[in-house]
């Protein structure tokens, strides 16, 4: 190769990569690396959010001992909003990854994109655990009367 073939066309001057734009990708990427361990920690919870909503149970009785010790009984369900809910995380994550690294490639600001991508996830998981709850009536009631008693 002779040196000319390495040389920018006149008039254009050579891309590098500058301070923001590598505290961008470090940033952008790092944030995508914690998202696919999340969710890979987090498998089992989507696979089966009855535990998720017996957790959240439990968190409510350690907050205030008047709640009541109550347990989600999975059913068949369960298991549909955890498959929809796994499925939705799957896709969500690969559209922001497309979505940051389409951003990257062109030289715009990406790191917000895994943010908004974390926000979409927790939404997510927010309303198929809401979802489940709603549907047991007798956790529905417990929260009723406990609201009463609070008031």
């Amino acid at each position: 190769m002779s040196t000319d073939e390495n040389q920018q066309p006149e008039g254009q001057t050579p891309r590098t990569l500058s301070q923001f734009g590598l505290f961008n990708l470090v940033v952008t990427i790092g944030l995508l690396v914690f998202g696919v361990v999340n969710i890979f920690n987090n498998l089992g919870l989507y696979v089966s959010p009855g535990t998720l909503v017996n957790q959240v149970l439990t968190q409510l009785h350690a907050t205030d001992a008047k709640f009541p010790i109550l347990t989600f009984e999975s059913t068949a369900a369960t298991a549909t909003v955890g498959s929809i809910l796994l499925t939705l995380q799957g896709a969500n994550f690969g559209l922001i990854t497309w979505w940051a690294f389409k951003r990257m490639s062109a030289r715009k600001s990406s790191f917000w994109v895994p943010l908004v991508g974390a926000a979409i996830s927790s939404t997510l998981t927010f309303i198929a655990l809401f979802g489940l709850l709603v549907s047991d009536s007798a956790i529905m009631n417990a929260i009723i009367e406990f609201s009463k008693s609070q008031a």
